[in-house]
């Protein structure tokens, strides 16, 4: 009730969803908590990504992003986020999804700067669990066998999300693609640090390239620094191209020195003497850990996690109950 006794503004639906609150804004979508409700009591905590109303007026735009979701959908694995439903509602283009309660691979390297950073065998599982993801859609195929070459053309560190349980997400199938092609060149300039340099030079990439910008990723997790930045676009560009890349160990001596190898091949700016597949990345990386005795489980990583997001995971669990109790 508000202070004059009325009943507040009620929450905003679309379709079958009801939008809690916005929890993040891109160039491209804004994104939203939402409840969905349905007979008997049934309640799910879901998010709803919102396209823009000035690119929703773009056909082309939408028609391209709505496939790529559609694909994406079709990727079941646990190292993926679930996308449950997209289409159009109340004059808007959404895409709905699993609501995951972690934190990105970003927010983990900031804590590590801080000092409380993750020991390098966890994050090697980190990446070696987002490399299966990665290869799950790399080998999605339709109905009818054929191979729908799906790409990521987005790995980054925002884009892997570590969850409080230890598993890790990987999220944001196809947007940078239809983001590319449709709005302006400033929409992706942020990303150009984890590119590989066959798309720089104007290919459209393949999985090969996904590889490359997880070997970004890696080489940034295991050093807690930036591998290609630049003072401007350009010349993050010309990193990516011809900079000399330091093995991850050299860098920080509290990295194995069996990961360099890892790293080095899948960051080759020759596509074709990366690792054939990000499977194969992920099978060097469990062998390395294999032979440092780290176990199988994710154990370490919750622990990690719910001791230096505590803060976080309280406030989401009090948003979750303010939710619940408004019912």
């Amino acid at each position: 009730m508000s202070a004059e006794g009325e009943p507040g503004p009620r929450p905003q639906r679309l379709g079958r969803y009801e939008l809690i609150t916005r929890i993040g804004q891109g160039g491209m979508a804004e994104v939203q908590l939402a409840l969905q409700r349905g007979p008997a009591g049934f309640e799910k905590l879901v998010v709803v990504k919102l396209v823009h109303d000035a690119l929703a007026s773009q056909k082309a735009f939408v028609d391209m992003l709505l496939d790529e979701a559609r694909v994406a959908a079709l990727v079941k694995h646990p190292n993926v986020v679930d996308i449950y439903d997209l289409g159009q509602a109340e004059g808007r283009y959404f895409i709905a999804m699993e609501y995951l309660e972690g934190e990105p691979l970003l927010a983990v390297l900031r804590a590590g700067r801080e000092g409380k950073r993750l020991d390098a065998l966890s994050t090697g599982r980190l990446i070696a669990d987002t490399a299966e993801g990665l290869d799950a859609a790399h080998e999605l195929r339709s109905m009818s066998g054929e191979r729908l070459e799906l790409v990521h053309h987005d790995i980054s560190l925002g884009n892997i999300v570590v969850l409080y349980n230890g598993q890790v997400k990987l999220v944001d199938f196809g947007v940078a693609k239809a983001s590319q092609s449709a709005t302006s060149q400033a929409k992706v300039q942020g990303k150009f640090s984890y590119m590989a340099p066959e798309k720089l030079k104007g290919a459209q990439g393949d999985r090969r390239s996904d590889i490359f910008s997880l070997g970004c990723v890696m080489w940034e997790a295991l050093t807690l620094k930036r591998l290609f930045r630049g003072g401007n676009d350009g010349e993050t560009m010309r990193q990516v191209l011809e900079a000399t890349i330091q093995p991850p160990s050299k860098v920080n001596g509290d990295v194995p020195p069996e990961y360099d190898p890892i790293v080095m091949r899948a960051l080759d700016r020759d596509p074709g003497r990366r690792q054939l597949t990000a499977k194969e990345m992920a099978v060097e990386i469990e062998e390395l850990l294999r032979k440092r005795g780290y176990g199988a489980k994710n154990d370490r990583i919750a622990r990690y996690m719910q001791e230096t997001f505590k803060s976080y995971i309280d406030a989401r669990k009090h948003l979750v109950q303010e939710v619940v109790a408004k019912g």
